[in-house]
């Protein structure tokens, strides 16, 4: 085990009713949302966390003994790539979904099971100290937040002046093509391939309207910089069906 090691047996509750309802649906998805993730974006998520983790540090900073959070890490499919790219850092997957935890801690063996330690937390009051993370990773978790605000300012305190932020997200699309292609994909073949992988036909219900709710990238770039962020920057992937936003806590706060 790493110094890092927390307990990830610690009880955490929802903030509010929308939050113990996706807790909730996460965990009762967690057996089958690797197979959906694969069947749905027909292995482009792999491909999507590749690249978004690539530029999780500087290329100038040594990787080595650096501490990670990948925060909603879910089934740790990340988290695991994290460990890949840099096998040096010591990483915290957390996750407010004991079950998807419990799911994607199976998947840890060899030197994974030493770096990497799960831990259930609520991303609205991370259970870590200020300035202690030198990079934040979030795959497809940020729009499931209730408070994002609150959230944002949460991973600006935990990260260290000069940490990074890197966000993979499904952002509510605004060009006419990628609204025709969420429509057409998220609004049919989503659900039907979700529930045959999960039998969980509303949480691959919600996941679509999830989308449609949220903020568009600019908006979410305009809190970033609200929250005290700097250096913004985005990434397009698959013309626009998913975006890599990165961030930069400033060295002088």
């Amino acid at each position: 085990m790493t110094s890092q090691e927390l307990s990830p047996l610690e009880t955490v509750t929802a903030i509010d009713a929308h939050g113990a309802q996706v807790q909730s649906m996460f965990t009762d998805i967690a057996h089958g949302y690797d197979r959906a993730n694969r069947w749905m974006s027909l292995g482009t998520d792999i491909r999507w966390r590749r690249r978004a983790v690539a530029g999780m540090l500087p290329s100038s900073q040594d990787p080595r003994g650096a501490r990670l959070l990948d925060l909603c890490a879910g089934t740790l499919d990340s988290t695991l790539e994290i460990h890949r790219q840099y096998p040096g850092a010591d990483i915290i997957a957390g996750d407010f979904s004991t079950g998807m935890l419990a799911h994607g801690a199976r998947k840890l063996v060899g030197e994974a099971a030493l770096r990497i330690t799960p831990q259930q937390m609520d991303a609205h009051a991370l259970p870590l100290a200020d300035r202690s993370q030198d990079g934040i990773f979030c795959a497809f978790g940020v729009r499931n937040l209730s408070d994002l605000a609150e959230a944002t300012r949460e991973q600006h305190r935990v990260l260290r002046p000069g940490g990074r932020l890197t966000i993979l997200e499904f952002f509510r699309p605004t060009s006419l093509a990628t609204r025709a292609v969420h429509a057409l994909h998220n609004r049919t073949i989503l659900p039907l391939l979700g529930w045959a992988a999960t039998g969980n036909l509303g949480a691959y219900l919600y996941l679509p309207r999830s989308i449609g709710r949220f903020a568009t990238v600019e908006g979410y770039t305009e809190l970033l910089r609200e929250s005290g962020f700097v250096d913004i920057e985005t990434k397009r992937l698959t013309l626009g069906v998913a975006w890599v936003v990165r961030a930069t806590r400033p060295e002088t706060q």
